[in-house]
């Protein structure tokens, strides 16, 4: 059997700042699905504890906004800078050939951004889920990589080389 989108209570309840899990959890240093690597006035960025895609990480915007056309343009852009900057040190720290970037939220409807690095022994004709593994590491493995990519977050950067109107030829 088929499922329906979410009844309005049901949708309701999801999108209810006082019940999310996010803005329960996501500035905390650790919590059951990830390690807090850096905050900005923006956003959260997580190393997630399922690691099968290693360097796996989450951007969770501060505020409780459900989708991105509720931004301001100013947010819209900080929050993607945060995005970029995340991506920026998982590179530094696993070199993946390829990340991809996916913003979903109709099951946990409180706007994040899913960073999966790919790489070489990954197939890249599959579709990227977020549900692969669990490959859980061990609290000793887990600390290690947190702080690897705390050290890379610290040093990430925006690029100022390269115009930002560069790609209208």
């Amino acid at each position: 059997m088929t499922r329906s989108w979410w009844t309005e209570q049901e949708w309701t309840r999801l999108t209810d700042p006082t019940v999310c899990g996010m803005c329960a959890d996501a500035h905390l240093e650790t919590n059951p699905h990830s390690i807090l690597i850096g905050s900005t006035h923006t956003t959260h960025t997580r190393l997630a504890r399922n690691q099968a895609h290693p360097g796996y990480a989450i951007v969770i915007l501060r505020d409780h906004v459900t989708d991105l056309i509720d931004l301001s343009p100013e947010a819209l852009v900080a929050f993607w800078a945060d995005v970029q900057r995340a991506g920026r040190a998982i590179t530094q720290v696993w070199a993946p050939k390829k990340i991809d970037y996916l913003v979903m939220g109709h099951r946990m409807p409180h706007l994040h951004c899913h960073l999966l690095p790919q790489h070489t022994g990954d197939d890249p004709l599959r579709n990227v889920d977020i549900s692969d593994g669990p490959m859980l590491l061990g609290d000793e493995e887990m600390v290690s990589q947190a702080r690897a990519l705390r050290g890379a977050w610290g040093t990430a950067r925006p690029r100022h080389d390269i115009s930002p109107h560069s790609h209208y030829i």
